[in-house]
């Protein structure tokens, strides 16, 4: 039981690591964008480089690795599809047409897409404490992002449907990793994925981002860091913990990202901090501290939403019950 916990502990400990990483990006991306490449070409490029190095290390390195069955393809395939490439179309989409707080908060619906697919899916228990972790996260995000200033959802209807597409097509991320992880490596999981969602970015905007690159030089330095920080370590970080960790844990605890990025915009680039924006910080840190707390789990214990298609006893053995 003690190794299960400290195991536990620890894909806590990866998943908010790599949530940290991720808060980094807005800081990142908007070097990149004041040198002059366009957001299609950031994406693009940051998937098919971050593919093409971990592919490239791993055939030299670890062959074994890239080896799937051939039934598990269109596992992989849906992955990338969805996972990556319609996330960040639909994302850049959201931003197009609203602003980009409303953006932050529509695409950090993930957890409660998260929490009914890996009740449906995975046989995750939907207990009341995770209900309420996953309010507390959904309303601190809502601060944090600022989401309570009446020009946030400004826009047509068009930038809801797309925002809440990106937060569906994000949760998903975490559901096709934890199907994908019982048979694989998180490296080779990870491979896969970004392959497979960099193929149809390519088609779309390959040549603009060679463009886009060749007249920025200086983007070098900051895409080099997207791509191994944020995109390889991340997401490595991200796969290993999800091994041991619910889906709708690691989803829920991974919103600490836009705690991260407003701290860090505050702290170095001198971007004011409003009292609700601390309160909502305050939400999602405390969500998250509860998902670590074995009491909390205790006093839900009882399943709110029992598993899909499960009977008693599978539910009562479900892999990642709370402790």
């Amino acid at each position: 039981m003690e190794r299960i916990r400290g195991r536990r502990a620890l894909g806590y400990l990866l998943v908010f690591g790599a949530a940290t990483l991720w808060g980094t990006l807005g800081i990142v991306s908007r070097g990149l964008y004041g040198s002059g490449l366009s957001a299609q070409a950031t994406v693009t490029l940051r998937a098919a480089s971050a593919a093409a190095l971990l592919l490239a290390a791993l055939a030299v390195f670890r062959p074994a690795t890239l080896r799937i069955r051939l039934r598990d393809i269109p596992l992989f395939v849906a992955y990338g599809l969805v996972s990556v490439a319609a996330f960040y179309l639909l994302y850049f989409l959201t931003i197009q047409q609203l602003s980009v707080a409303a953006a932050a908060v529509l695409m950090y619906t993930a957890p409660a897409f998260v929490a009914l697919a890996a009740a449906l899916t995975l046989d995750e228990r939907l207990t009341r404490s995770k209900l309420l972790a996953l309010g507390l996260t959904l309303a601190g995000c809502a601060l944090v992002a600022r989401a309570y200033e009446p020009a946030a959802f400004r826009g047509q209807l068009l930038g809801v449907l797309t925002g809440l597409g990106s937060g569906f097509t994000y949760g998903m991320y975490s559901i096709f990793g934890k199907h994908a992880l019982k048979r694989y490596n998180p490296w080779t999981v990870l491979a896969y994925s970004l392959l497979f969602g960099a193929l149809p970015l390519l088609l779309l905007f390959g040549r603009e981002a060679a463009r886009s690159l060749a007249r920025s030089p200086g983007a070098l330095p900051s895409l080099a860091y997207l791509v191994l920080v944020t995109t390889l370590g991340a997401y490595g970080l991200y796969l290993t913990g999800l091994q041991a960790v619910e889906a709708s844990h690691a989803a829920i605890l991974s919103t600490v990202e836009p705690v991260v990025a407003a701290l860090l915009g505050f702290w170095l680039l001198h971007e004011p901090l409003q009292l609700p924006q601390v309160f909502g910080i305050l939400l999602v840190l405390g969500s998250a501290v509860m998902l670590n707390l074995p009491a909390g789990e205790a006093a839900g214990g009882r399943a709110a939403i029992p598993p899909a298609a499960a009977g008693t006893e599978r539910a009562r053995r479900a892999p990642g019950s709370a402790p």
